[in-house]
Parts: structure tokens; sequence; C-alpha cells
């Protein structure tokens, strides 16, 4: 059975599926471990959007913490009701290169992704569909859910 499993998350309508079929997966076994994880483009902080935020009393990186919150919670709620352990890793970089590189970082021997995500067709076209390209670089067992 698998002990480690990543659920990289974007916040699809799916992630709640995603997270069921792994706790359907796991079915009772309490040794395993879920890191959910979401990840971050980078964006530029420009500081004129930044001064006028402070003058607001506002903090452009609990904006952020605020929205990664609102993308993991959906697979969070499925794992809290089926009392599976999970973890919760948000990072910051292209996506793709991230999740490969923190699935080597906890060893996971499974990843649950999704088929259907939030990708415009132009991030298909001139980048790649995610999922593909997970596909491609991932060097531990995947599990497309649709």
């Amino acid at each position: 059975m698998f002990k480690r499993i990543l659920l990289p998350t974007s916040g699809s309508p799916i992630a709640a599926k995603k997270a069921r079929t792994i706790c359907q997966l796991l079915n009772d076994y309490q040794d395993a471990e879920v890191t959910i994880l979401y990840v971050m483009k980078s964006y530029p902080n420009y500081a004129v959007v930044n001064s006028q935020l402070a003058k607001e009393d506002i903090d452009p990186n609990q904006i952020y913490l605020d929205d990664a919150k609102k993308i993991v919670r959906k697979a969070l709620q499925v794992f809290k009701e089926q009392n599976v352990p999970y973890k919760i890793r948000i990072e910051v970089g292209e996506p793709v290169e991230t999740i490969v590189k923190v699935a080597e970082e906890i060893d996971a021997q499974l990843m649950v992704i999704g088929y259907h995500g939030e990708s415009k067709l132009s991030d298909y076209l001139f980048k790649g569909n995610i999922t593909s390209r997970l596909i491609d670089n991932s060097k531990c067992p995947l599990l497309v859910v649709k």
C-alpha cells in the first residue's frame, strides 16, 4: 500500500474528488500520509501596489496566504472527515518543476493529479498541459482522476 501520497492542487473543481479517491485507496490504512501541495506562481511585487496596500494596512503576503488556504480547503475537508493524516505544503515557483521536486523530496509513492484544471488554452498551446508535463517528468507513479 502507498505510505506517502502527494496531492498537488490548484483549487480546480475536482480537488475534492481527488481527495475522496485517495481516501478510497487508503481504506483505513492509518500509516499513510498525504501531502496537499499548492504551488503559487511568483508574481512581481510592484512597489506602487505595495505602497497603496500599506496605506490601507493590507499585507500582500497575507492576501496570497488567504488564497492558498481557500485552494487547499476542498481537499483538506475530505481528509478531516475521513480521519486521513495530511500535511499542507505551499510553495512558490513554476508548477510542474515544483511539484516534481516536492514529490522527490517527500519520496512520494503515488501522486494523484486531475485531468481538468484551471489552465487556459494559451497555457496549453505555449507551455503544455500541466497533467501531460507531470506524466512526462514525474518519477513516481501517477493516478489521474477525471
